[in-house]
This record gives structure tokens, sequence and C-alpha cells, in this order.
């Protein structure tokens, strides 16, 4: 997540700055961090980070496939270089927030820092930084000028970068970082400065490739997708069925809500899905009226009955007479006759919502979520 800053290197370098008569200099480090309150950040950010990150634990990245966030602590030393003490520090919170959109070609990304505590020489102190973005990727606007840093505010920068993976069937990543650095014009044997501190940020993947639009847009590819049915939502009946194989130990179960959250993985292959509907749900299998055959994993997956391969099972309520009932285990797939129409157009909203919206391609990773 982050650089090592220069404390080490100043330490290195004290007999040096001394020979060259130097008394004090600074350097910066990550160190520890300070959990804050929403309310504390909304005057003064420059877009309100999001709450989920306020409220997990400090030093990781949390996120989805449009947006990620961290808070990392970090830390200034300002030291007399004659007798190597200590005589002040900053201890700061480091914001990192980035967003872009699915469907769109430009990401922003935003740093801030925020002194929570500071003592010793550190009056005057500024910050300002600039920001770089390699790979599939071209400059937009960029601007972290120097700005004072006092208790409680939130000093930073915003940049935007704008992916050149747009053309039809292209891809590429983009890895932007920021660097940055305080300055303090008493810390003359650092150069009126501390070290660069360089922060970077989860890669983004963007592409026109995904199967069914020919929008360019960008996702967080450490984060799989998710899409979520409703027991008691439009699509009850796919809800139901989804639930109960996931709960019997088929994959794809949103982590902490089955016993196997494996991931799904997506097949955008038609003849491969054609194969796996038709090994789970035979064309000579009987249909009761107004019902269908759903089959979990979907087709549309390398978990699916042909692909994925396994044995099947089914339910009691599922009028599926060809297949076990009873059957757990993280192997195979489950078949149940369900309502036509939940089962249709719930497949069609997986479509939209999730491969499309979510821009998963073939072999990425995504989970299927019942909420009640």
């Amino acid at each position: 997540m982050q650089d090592d800053g220069d404390c080490d290197e100043l330490a290195n370098k004290r007999t040096a700055l001394l020979a060259e008569g130097k008394t004090v200099a600074a350097c910066v480090t990550y160190g520890p961090a300070k959990r804050v309150a929403f309310d504390d950040m909304k005057a003064s950010d420059i877009l309100p980070i999001p709450q989920y990150c306020l409220e997990n634990e400090i030093q990781y990245w949390y996120g989805n496939r449009e947006e990620a966030c961290a808070i990392v602590g970090v830390l200034v030393n300002v030291t007399s270089l004659p007798n190597n003490q200590i005589i002040g520090q900053m201890f700061l919170n480091e914001y990192r927030y980035a967003y872009g959109s699915s469907t769109y070609p430009t990401v922003a990304y935003q740093l801030q820092v925020s002194m929570y505590h500071g003592w010793g020489q550190i009056a005057g102190t500024t910050v300002s930084g600039v920001s770089q973005c390699t790979g599939a990727c071209t400059y937009v606007s960029s601007d972290f000028p120097i700005q004072p840093v006092v208790k409680d505010t939130y000093p930073g920068g915003e940049a935007y970068f704008r992916t050149t993976a747009t053309e039809a069937g292209a891809i590429g990543n983009m890895d932007a970082v920021f660097k940055y650095r305080f300055y303090n014009p008493s810390w003359g044997g650092s150069g009126g400065s501390t070290g660069e501190l360089t922060a970077s940020y989860p890669t983004v993947r963007c592409d026109n490739r995904v199967p069914g639009t020919s929008i360019a847009g960008c996702v967080f590819r450490d984060w799989p997708g998710v899409y979520a049915y409703s027991l008691t939502g439009p699509y009850a009946e796919l809800a139901k069925h989804i639930h109960e194989a996931q709960q019997a130990g088929l994959p794809g179960a949103y982590p902490g809500t089955g016993p196997n959250s494996t991931p799904l993985k997506r097949l955008i292959f038609p003849r491969e899905q054609q194969a796996n509907r038709l090994k789970a749900c035979p064309t000579a299998w009987p249909r009761p009226a107004t019902k269908s055959c759903d089959e979990y994993p979907m087709a549309s997956t390398y978990q699916g009955a042909h692909t994925g391969g396994g044995t099947g099972r089914t339910f009691s309520w599922c009028s599926v007479s060809a297949l076990p009932t009873g059957v757990t285990g993280p192997s195979g797939w489950s078949s149940c006759m369900i309502d036509q129409d939940h089962n249709s157009l719930g497949g069609s909203d997986l479509d939209t919502y999730l491969y499309r919206d979510q821009r998963i391609l073939d072999s990425d990773p995504f989970y299927i979520q019942i909420v009640p």
C-alpha cells in the first residue's frame, strides 16, 4: 500500500549533515492513524470519503467495482542533528479515495492529509504534491497546490486520468500515485522539506469488450462483482433456488452468507453456455405450466453443469424427478423448475446490472448475494 518514507535514510545521513553544519532536519514515514467520524470530514473533503471506509479497520483498502478508499497513518519527525533528539512531530491521517464509472473512461483520484496531533518545531509547515499515472492512461488534470498543515484541516489534491483502452475490444490497466512532501524553512538540514511519500492506489481496469455493449468504462478489478436477489422481491423463486443451492454448498455465496464463498467466474462463450444449459436442464424434462428450468451455478459461469463438472441435485419443491434431493457439497449443480418470469426476467437483470454494469469479463469473479 505504501513506501517506507525517508526516516531511515535521514538517520544514515546524520553524520554527513552535521559535517556540513546542518542542525535541524525532518523526515516522513507511514505510522499510526486515528479513527475519525464521518461528520468530522464533511466540511473539508474534496468529495466525502465513503462511510464504510471510516467504519472499517484502518490501514486497509475497501471498495467495490467503482470506488476504493483507504486511511493510513503518516508521521513526520523533526530532529535536532547535533544531539539526535526529536524536537517536533506531526501525526496525520492520509485519506486515499479513487472513483470512476463502469460507463465512463475517466477515473478520479483524491489524496488528503489531516494532522490530528503535533508538537515542537512544526509551525509554518506546508504540503504539496503531484500525481502520476502509468499504463493505459492519459493525463486529464491534477491539482495538489501548496497548502498549510494545520490541526484538523484537510489539505490535499485531486487528479483525473483517462483510459486509452476505448476502441472496440480494447482492454488496459491504469495505476496512479500521488507523490507529496512536507515543507518548512526551519528544517534546513533536510533542504527545508521531508522526503517524498508515494501513495499508491489499486489497479483500475478499463475496457471496451463487455459483451452486449460498446461503451468503454473502468472498474477496480480487485473487487469481485456482486449482484443481489431478494427472497421477497420480484424474482422470489429464482432467489429461493439460488439460496438453497448455496446453503447446500455450491459456490458463489457472498462472503458470510453461505458455506461456500468461492466466487463464480463468468463464461462468455455461447457454445459452452448452451452445453451447460442442456446438461442442467435437458429439453426432454417436463416443465410444469408457467414454469421453466433454472440451473445454478448459471450456464454463464465456468462452474456451470458442463464446464464445471460434477453431478446434479435438486430440492423437493423443484418438480425435477430426474435428480436426487438432499445432496450437499461444493461440486456439481442444482436444477429447479421455477416461475418462468422470475427465471427469464431475473436472468435479464443479471446480464444488465451485473455483467454489463459491473463490466464482468470472461473469467472475472463475482458473487450472487441473497437478501431477505
